[in-house]
């Protein structure tokens, strides 16, 4: 949300922030773990899965992964807090809490003493925007709230309520299908079949709901598969280049590297060396 005008970014840092939320425009991905809290329901499309997050919880997820915020807030402030994976995965998390986000569930934790988000927010958007021991010192506590919520989540599984997205049928159905199939040869002739429409009009109006091309929806699909199998297999990368739907290796190479600022290679070890 933090910059909702991008469709992809490698990352968007430590960073948070506070304030009544638009309907984003764009379905968007970054390599980041986000956490977000409101006191009203939060109606996202996350990976092609229609979501309502029930207000006053605070939720966790992988957000390499295809996501949007389909309904706005109106006057209603949202809490945003997103740590870079590369930080995340130094903290030594619980392996099971890791697991599930990047098997793509959304953790659902009731906020309690230890977890107030929107306290904590309410210094840190400043303090991680520096350097020094302020910076230091708001790393260090958000470390200690992610560490409160892993916590909090062990055992946990509650399930997200299904609902209707926000969206035309005929595009949540696309998104949704394109969500199972991303690693499968597919085209735009194969999703707007789904949704029985023309490829031309299905791209039409997918694009002006998601913000994104069909294309573009594919591709940030495939990328979040590959990532999730180099940190959770020892694949080679041509097999998860492969698995994850990508042609060749080549283009599975330039497009990774473009979208995550490295390597598939360098990313694997930058992320793992501290499991």
């Amino acid at each position: 949300m933090i910059r909702s005008a991008d469709a992809h970014a490698a990352s968007f840092g430590l960073a948070c922030w506070h304030g009544a939320a638009p309907r984003m425009q764009i379905a968007h991905s970054h390599d980041d773990v986000e956490i977000n809290l409101a006191p009203v329901d939060l109606e996202y499309l996350i990976d092609g899965r229609a979501a309502v997050i029930p207000a006053g919880t605070l939720a966790v997820f992988w957000a390499a992964r295809p996501h949007q915020l389909v309904r706005g807030t109106g006057d209603l402030p949202v809490t945003w807090l997103t740590a870079p994976l590369v930080q995340v995965r130094a903290w030594s998390l619980p392996a099971e809490f890791l697991t599930r986000l990047f098997a793509g569930e959304i953790v659902l934790v009731p906020e309690a003493p230890g977890m107030a988000l929107a306290d904590g927010v309410a210094h840190w958007q400043d303090e991680v925007r520096g350097t020094g021991p302020l910076h230091d010192a708001a790393a260090l506590e958000i470390e200690a709230l992610v560490r409160r919520v892993a916590h909090a989540a062990a055992g946990s599984a509650r399930a997200i309520a299904p609902a209707a997205s926000g969206l035309r049928p005929e595009v949540a159905a696309m998104a949704a299908w394109i969500s199972l199939h991303a690693a499968d040869d597919i085209g735009v002739a194969d999703v707007a079949a789904q949704a029985h429409l023309h490829p031309r009009y299905a791209m039409e109006v997918f694009r002006a709901a998601m913000g994104v091309t069909i294309g573009e929806y594919i591709a940030q699909g495939r990328i979040a598969r590959a990532q999730h199998l180099l940190l959770s297999t020892d694949a080679s990368i041509a097999d998860i280049a492969q698995r994850a739907g990508f042609g060749s290796s080549s283009q599975f190479y330039a497009l990774f590297r473009r979208r995550c600022g490295t390597t598939p290679a360098a990313y694997r070890r930058t992320l793992m060396r501290d499991r």
